[in-house]
């Protein structure tokens, strides 16, 4: 755990020094603070440790007032005494590295140039990469930023670097872990070892915050005598005798720390092996809890990165407890880099409540108050405002580069569905909407989401209205037409119909005249020539007659006449009957 630089350390003069240089830092930063745009510095400024351990540095950007897009620097430190382990780009304001974060344990160097994009980064602080050292002898050094630059976002890359600061770090030797010593013990001739149980601290792995405990054993028959002690020794042997023997204690302990108890049973005249309990008590909170935002108290990231530092030199810390809002608490386990991320939140004013817990369960606590800064909303410049089966929604406008653009459509029972889009490199956004929507009167609005998950507030309302009733009015077009075309086929059938039907009926009709006809021809004819025949046996009679007498002067006359008649006669009718035919 990263200490802070008060902390005292058995070199008293040496720690004093280390103040004065820290306060002197500390003034000289926030003297410059107030003339430069932004300084490049590393948290924390004093750092113990020891041979063997590792520890983390932040390179921020500090003091920052205007947007910068880029940031560059060098940092080293002595090869000798510190290497480093690894660069971590995790938290980063910087969204795209003109150089990869590189490290030389041989030069004692680590560098790297990010550039954020379009509109840059705001932050009075921000996190730019995060170097982890291991310390490899004891010393007092320092791990200095030794160039840098900081690029304002105004058009003409100016550098607003005010200054730069460094971190001194206090090493000291590793302490061996001493070997347990265990005393001697004589293995009795008779009693038996007490089992030690405890309903107050039942379990000896784990830190308890009361000093009120109790003991419990089982005393033999045989056994005579009872003697008791609590010490902070493990081997100590006990000296309170109870006779008649007892079989638990309570007491009050009068301070924390790693204690033990001891119980002794005496057979006889003989005492036999010391039984040996632990137990740990804390009772004090976490001696030291701060909190920061590296990014400043007011960002636009939804997920602010807060930088704890706590330290509980008893019982150790077991974790961080945090609540956004008096609301529900999140358990966070101790992170390395004391850098912890919030959970996501909508822009506005919070306040968190930062708990830091030791192993005992002791909390201290701290509230801070930050404000989340909602990005730009995006300008809606082209939307659809008839949809119908003509038309579809389509929404268009410009926002952030590539910025996460979500478009909600509202319905009069403020029921919503949305889509979204990525805009392009130039901020420009085009959304074409896929589902389907019904008939009825709507609401869009629309909000950006950048990189860093900040969001904007939704636009101000649009109104769209669908319109499917057009389609009904085509249908019913559709129909009329059909009506027509289909009457237009009727009526065309009823004439095919008609006509066929006519052509059947005078084709019999035909053909019933001319059987008539036939038969009339027939008739004519068989008439005719009977008339021909009788005519002929007439005139037969009148030849036969002239042959005897001479026919008078009146039948000849009769009978030429007759004779030329039915000669005219019989022409006409086969005329007639030709035409007819």
């Amino acid at each position: 755990m990263v200490k802070t630089f008060c902390t005292f350390s058995r070199n008293a003069a040496r720690n004093l020094s280390n103040v004065r240089t820290s306060i002197f830092v500390l003034v000289f930063l926030a003297g410059i603070n107030t003339i430069f745009a932004a300084n490049i510095i590393l948290s924390p400024l004093n750092i113990s440790t020891k041979v063997g351990k590792t520890f983390t540095v932040d390179v921020l950007v500090s003091g920052n007032k205007d947007p910068i897009n880029a940031v560059s620097s060098l940092v080293s430190f002595p090869a000798d005494v510190l290497s480093v382990s690894s660069i971590s780009k995790a938290g980063s304001f910087i969204n795209l590295w003109a150089e990869e974060p590189f490290f030389s344990n041989s030069n004692g160097t680590a560098s790297f140039e990010g550039v954020t994009l379009n509109p840059g980064f705001s932050g009075a602080t921000g996190k730019v990469v995060t170097i982890t050292f291991k310390a490899k002898q004891a010393g007092n050094v320092n791990i200095l930023v030794k160039s840098g630059s900081v690029l304002a976002n105004d058009g003409n890359a100016t550098n607003v670097l005010g200054t730069t600061a460094g971190a001194f770090v206090v090493i000291d030797e590793a302490v061996a872990t001493p070997t347990p010593v265990v005393e001697a013990i004589v293995k009795p001739t008779n009693g038996s070892l007490p089992v030690i149980t405890s309903s107050t601290h039942p379990d000896s792995t784990k830190w308890y915050s009361s000093r009120d405990i109790s003991f419990e054993w089982a005393v033999p028959s045989n056994v005579s005598a009872v003697r008791t002690l609590y010490s902070s020794k493990e081997t100590s042997i006990p000296s309170k005798v109870y006779d008649p023997p007892v079989t638990n204690r309570s007491f009050t302990t009068d301070e924390d720390g790693i204690m033990y108890m001891h119980v002794q049973f005496k057979n006889g005249s003989t005492w036999g092996d010391v039984a040996h309990y632990k137990f740990q008590i804390d009772t004090g909170a976490p001696e030291s809890l701060s909190a920061s935002f590296p990014d400043g108290v007011v960002t636009t990231n939804q997920t602010p990165s807060v930088l704890i530092l706590a330290e509980d030199k008893l019982s150790g810390l077991s974790h961080i407890i945090m609540s956004i809002d008096s609301g529900e608490e999140t358990k966070y386990q101790i992170e390395p880099s004391n850098i912890y991320h919030l959970p996501k939140q909508a822009s506005g004013k919070h306040s968190v409540k930062i708990s830091s817990v030791d192993m005992a369960g002791n909390i201290s606590t701290v509230t801070l108050e930050y404000t989340i800064q909602a990005i730009a909303v995006p300008i809606i410049t082209e939307y659809t405002k008839n949809v119908d089966f003509e038309n579809q929604l389509k929404v268009s406008g410009t926002t952030y580069p590539q910025a996460v653009v979500e478009v909600l459509l509202i319905d009069r029972n403020g029921d919503s569905t949305s889509e979204t889009v990525v805009s392009n490199e130039t901020g420009v956004f085009r959304l074409t909407w896929s589902k389907k929507i019904d008939t009825g009167v709507y609401e869009i609005r629309a909000r950006a989401i950048d990189a860093k998950g900040a969001v904007s507030d939704f636009t101000n309302s649009k109104i769209v209205v669908v319109d499917h009733v057009a389609l009904v009015r085509l249908g019913i077009f559709v129909m009329n037409w059909l009506s027509v075309i289909l009457i237009l086929i009727l009526v065309s059938i009823t004439i095919v119909g008609t006509f066929w039907y006519s052509l059947v009926q005078f084709s019999r009709f035909r053909r019933k005249v001319r059987r008539t006809i036939t038969e009339v021809e027939s008739t004519l004819k068989t008439n005719v020539a009977a008339l021909k025949r009788d005519t002929e046996e007439f005139h037969t009679l009148l030849v036969k007659a002239e042959k005897k007498r001479e026919l008078t002067k009146e039948e000849q006359t009769i009978l030429k006449k007759f004779k030329k008649r039915l000669e005219i006669t019989e022409k006409e009718i086969d005329k007639k009957l030709d035409q007819i035919g």
